[in-house]
């Protein structure tokens, strides 16, 4: 996040200046969030843990960046590392100053509040892509599952059928039947399956509805690893 130079200056005599020199770390993933950094000058490299030990760089920042207020609003840990990647001299708040500046500028509370809107919405989105790359896996495994082949034309690639009755399916796996042919619907979109649409009455004398899902196994396959790690 950015502050513009009139900002800094109305909160500039409530912080500490320091220096960092090249390589310095100014904070540490997973330490406690007691501080906050605003860049006066330099530039700096942020990062995210990886896999084992390794970091992954996810950004560069500049003069007018801040890092480390979310932490303090939220009470949490550092969410990533930031190592100076030149001399790098920085205003320093701890919280009781920090918050003081907010209450003293609105327009500094005003942009922490933008920001950290924009940071549950994305959040937001990112868990709602998650939980659909889950379902459409658990849904792609249960086409491949209960298929059967049909006949393909001489040089065509095989062809699998899946008959899948909605209520019992979500009765099986807990799920919305709204949230089931949403998916069914991602899978169409997507070019990987062709699904044709009809209501029948069941034992029971309701209606149930029933998706015949036509799908090339290899390619459905491959389009559940490509969303595994989603």
């Amino acid at each position: 996040m950015q502050l513009r130079e009139e900002m800094i200056s109305k909160i500039k005599e409530l912080g500490e200046e320091v220096k960092f020199n090249m390589g310095d770390v100014i904070l540490k993933e997973g330490e406690k969030a007691d501080k906050v950094f605003v860049l006066l000058s330099g530039h700096a490299s942020v990062f995210k843990k990886g896999v084992g030990e390794d970091e992954v760089f996810v950004g560069l920042a500049g003069p007018g960046s801040i890092f480390g207020e979310m932490g303090i609003f939220l009470e949490g840990e550092r969410t990533a590392t930031v190592r100076a990647s030149s001399v790098v001299t920085a205003l320093v708040f701890d919280v009781e100053t920090f918050l003081s500046a907010v209450s003293r500028v609105p327009e500094l509370a005003h942009t922490m509040l933008k920001e950290l809107s924009k940071r549950i919405n994305n959040l937001n989105r990112r868990v709602i892509s998650i939980m659909t790359s889950k379902l459409m896996y658990v849904l792609g495994m249960y086409l491949l599952e209960n298929r059967r082949v049909e006949e393909a034309s001489y040089g065509e690639a095989e062809q699998s059928v899946t008959e899948l009755y909605i209520r019992k399916f979500c009765t099986e796996y807990g799920l919305e039947s709204s949230k089931v042919e949403s998916i069914i619907n991602a899978f169409v979109r997507a070019g990987v399956v062709e699904a044709e649409e009809s209501t029948l009455l069941g034992e029971d004398g309701k209606e149930e509805v029933l998706y015949k899902v036509k799908f090339n196994p290899d390619r459905l396959k491959s389009y559940l690893r490509s969303i595994a790690y989603v």
